[in-house]
């Protein structure tokens, strides 16, 4: 995320700075954006732009607006109104997805054109998580083993959740992915989504819960 400095600059500052790169994002792949581009339309320098980021992701990091502590708040109250639903709080975060994509059509150019690259699953698991890499290690992964309610579960363990987690990531990444190919499928793939956790949840909870 930003530097202190770039929170020191003043707020019209901040929000040139940031359209300037949305709409490199939204311009061209992934791989393709150009800091030159976002600088000169920001009108800053470049090493002013190293003072703020330390590179383009974690400047789309920023354009997303979440910190890591910020998602797990989300999570956190969401869990506590789901009653701790893992699979409950999946959705919802598709949806917060889709939601927040629908609020301006950039916003889906740019996560095309992340996905146009070959690490996009890994780049949106970057800024929306906080984390790159699910394991038993994974403080997000810990901290969701900690909050769910896993009376139902079969597994007694964050090791063997793991796989459930890695899973469950997978099925929402793949169909966030797939609504910024073809948002007018929205209903299509949500029910898609829903299906696959289905079969998630059934495998979890044990034979007794798919009766």
């Amino acid at each position: 995320m930003p530097t202190e400095r770039f929170y020191r600059l003043p707020e019209m500052k901040r929000k040139i700075i940031r359209e300037a790169a949305v709409k490199e994002f939204a311009r061209v792949p992934y791989e393709k954006v150009s800091i030159n581009q976002i600088i000169q339309k920001a009108e800053i320098s470049r090493g002013s732009f190293y003072t703020y980021f330390e590179d383009k992701d974690d400047l789309l990091q920023y354009i997303f607006s979440d910190s890591h502590e910020q998602v797990l708040e989300y999570c956190e109250e969401e869990l506590k109104q789901n009653g701790g639903d893992f699979f409950r709080l999946l959705e919802q975060i598709f949806d917060r997805f889709v939601n927040r994509m629908q609020e301006t059509s950039v916003m889906l150019d740019v996560m095309r054109n992340i996905f146009s690259y070959r690490e996009g699953e890994r780049i949106i698991s970057m800024v929306s998580c906080g984390q790159e890499k699910v394991s038993a290690e994974n403080p997000g992964l810990q901290w969701i083993f900690q909050h769910i309610d896993r009376s139902r579960f079969l597994y007694k363990t964050v090791e063997e959740y793991e796989p459930l987690m890695v899973l469950g990531a997978t099925a929402l990444m793949v169909s966030i992915k797939r609504f910024y190919q073809f948002p007018e499928e929205e209903e299509k793939i949500r029910k898609n989504f829903q299906g696959a956790l289905e079969l998630l949840k059934h495998g979890a909870y044990g034979a007794c819960e798919s009766k």
